[in-house]
């Protein structure tokens, strides 16, 4: 099995494009202790951050319903995800209740992280 069924153009261009789609979101059949699951994790971020379209799949997924976000996306675990909306949801960036739609914003609010991360 691969990924291969492309929902917008960019994906196309993604790094994970014909991955084995178990590296981003386990296996549902076989038990992962805890060691293989974070080598796993690690392993698919390391692919995320050599991929040209990092932001928007990850800009892709933060629009999601939460109860629609899974595995690893954007270098980012679904627990990542969930601090980072609520961190932007606490300081009045983005709506309280519902997923984020502009995307621009979006940009502009990973942008910002980026840049603090970097500067620290």
């Amino acid at each position: 099995m691969t990924l291969h069924d492309y929902r917008a153009p960019w994906e196309r261009h993604a790094a994970c494009a014909g991955t084995d789609p178990h590296l981003w979101y386990g296996r549902d059949d076989v038990y992962e202790p805890g060691w293989q699951a974070h080598q796993r994790r690690q392993s698919a971020k390391a692919v995320c951050r050599s991929c040209p379209v990092q932001t928007e799949c990850l800009l892709d997924e933060l629009t999601r319903p939460r109860s629609e976000q899974h595995g690893i996306r954007g270098a980012t675990t679904a627990g990542e995800r969930a601090r980072l909306l609520a961190h932007w949801r606490a300081i009045g960036s983005i709506p309280q209740h519902t997923p984020p739609s502009d995307t621009d914003i979006m940009r502009n609010l990973l942008e910002g992280e980026a840049q603090e991360r970097a500067a620290s």
